[in-house]
């Protein structure tokens, strides 16, 4: 057997906060009414580390305090412990033994598309394990694929394809296919969008899962409630994306109250009153508009303010039990690269 290479492989994908049409994206939907979103990537990110040799597969989620040790690729089973590091050797396998280190910087069940931010890392480092290249948006369809098809949970594309490109886009779907559109927001418009944001963690897990399944069944079974809520927020992307190009962000979290009805129907949480406390005390201090930070509502918040009612805003949520997240934003998608080991 050769000997290991002397570097690890490294790789991290950004997190995203959506602005606009976030849940039109899911191809149930997408299929038969075209989907659109506007969504964010943020300086928070999914890490992953590789090393190659040994004998064994080796598996550590190192902010999870999760491990996993098999012996070869056969006894990889998805269980629910450590799944998408499992999914990924098995879409890209390696030879030999190989340790897998992954951790993100947003709390578990922040709801900032972590997962599929994982899947995109993950696959981009054992792409360069094994010497082949996959460009942005390979790499976003292999993260659905791996999603969707290899572990069979829910999911669209809205969250894969902003953890490949970085920066702001406006992304519309249809059944198999995206389009993207760079916002092309420069350094100083993407910093001033982000110190006008605040990223608020309502400071418990939450498993969107039971609302994700509703959404599907409700679009399976063409409920007009369900379906009109995902084409109302879709129709707000176009807007929003007009919004951000002209840096008027009074008017980007205008249309985040808009989106307010339609959260209701899909997301019983919104409604909740802890949900409701911490939107109210933003709204209190000065925000514009605020919204989920994705199309699912218990997780966290996405919040427009003016600059001067910032720190007031940030207090507030504070204030109400949530925890506000950095909020600053990442003109750059997935990157990969090798640091050197220290000789043994």
């Amino acid at each position: 057997m050769p000997p290991p290479p002397p570097y690890k492989v490294c790789a991290r994908a950004p997190l995203r906060v959506d602005l606009a049409g976030g849940g039109s994206d899911v191809p149930a939907f997408a299929a038969g009414q075209g989907g659109a979103a506007v969504a964010a990537a943020l300086e928070l990110s999914a890490h992953v580390e590789i090393r190659l040799g040994g004998k064994t597969i080796r598996l550590r989620a190192e902010d999870r305090e999760r491990h996993v040790t098999v012996g070869s690729p056969a006894d990889l089973r998805y269980d629910g412990d450590l799944d998408p590091p499992k999914a990924a050797l098995n879409m890209l396998p390696v030879t030999g033994g190989i340790e897998i280190l992954t951790r993100s910087d947003a709390p578990p069940g922040a709801g900032l598309g972590e997962r599929a931010a994982l899947n995109l890392a993950l696959l981009a480092a054992l792409s360069d394990c094994r010497k082949e290249t996959y460009d942005a948006t390979e790499l976003a369809e292999m993260a659905f694929q791996l999603e969707t098809g290899e572990l069979r949970r829910p999911a669209g594309r809205e969250d894969p394809y902003i953890a490949a490109l970085g920066g702001v886009h406006h992304l519309t779907f249809g059944a198999d296919a995206v389009t993207a559109r760079d916002l092309s927001l420069d350094a100083a418009r993407l910093a001033d969008l982000g110190a006008h944001l605040a990223v608020a963690y309502q400071g418990r897990a939450y498993a969107a899962e039971s609302a994700t399944r509703k959404a599907m069944d409700g679009i399976a079974a063409a409920e007009p409630a369900v379906l009109d809520a995902l084409a109302g927020l879709r129709d707000l992307a176009a807007p929003m994306a007009e919004a951000l190009e002209a840096g008027d962000w009074r008017r980007a979290g205008n249309l985040f109250q808009e989106a307010d009805p339609f959260h209701r129907v899909l997301d019983p949480v919104w409604s909740s009153p802890p949900t409701r406390a911490l939107v109210e005390a933003a709204r209190d201090a000065g925000a514009w508009g605020i919204k989920p930070a994705g199309p699912r509502a218990g997780a966290s918040l996405a919040v427009l303010a003016p600059r001067e009612r910032h720190e007031a805003v940030v207090a507030a949520v504070r204030s109400a039990g949530g925890v506000v997240l950095a909020s600053a934003l990442a003109p750059r998608g997935v990157l990969v690269w090798r640091e050197d080991l220290p000789e043994s």
